[in-house]
């Protein structure tokens, strides 16, 4: 959920027609043009005006699925973080319930500095036994360096 206090907010899905779609590549939303502008100059895609969500004007479906990340936080299934050289821009966030607990857990709470991560999305896909075929979106988190 966008929050006034962040720049902009990372989803791994988005409605479409009603219908949840998930996405192969971050969808963010932002509050500002400029901040939208960045993520789409650092991760591809184009910016959109949408005006229809809570705080976050625009958005960028971007042409990424991973992104370097400095974790502030972890709250819940929530994190926030800044990017790696675009620091001034502000905080985004990202929430789920299908983190991997084991590996939120590996990330030093507490620290007063950022721990740098990779997050990316990553595609699970399955067949049945009786031949449907199952794609899942799963959000994944690695530390790259703590204390930066």
């Amino acid at each position: 959920m966008p929050r006034e206090d962040h720049a902009g907010c990372f989803h791994a899905s988005r409605t479409m027609n009603g219908r949840t779609e998930v996405q192969r590549a971050w969808r963010v939303t932002a509050g500002t043009r400029h901040v939208a502008s960045v993520i789409a100059r650092r991760l591809g895609g184009e910016v959109y005006e949408v005006g229809n969500s809570l705080n976050d004007e625009w958005e960028v479906l971007t042409e990424s699925s991973a992104v370097e990340i400095l974790v502030n936080d972890i709250s819940g299934n929530g994190i926030t973080f800044t990017l790696p050289g675009e620091v001034e821009v502000g905080e985004f966030s990202f929430s789920s319930e299908m983190w991997n607990p084991v590996e939120i857990s590996r990330i030093p709470v507490g620290s007063p500095e950022s721990v740098r991560c990779g997050m990316a999305l990553k595609a699970v896909e399955f067949t049945t036994r009786t031949g449907l075929t199952f794609l899942y979106i799963l959000p994944s988190i690695e530390i790259l360096t703590s204390g930066v």
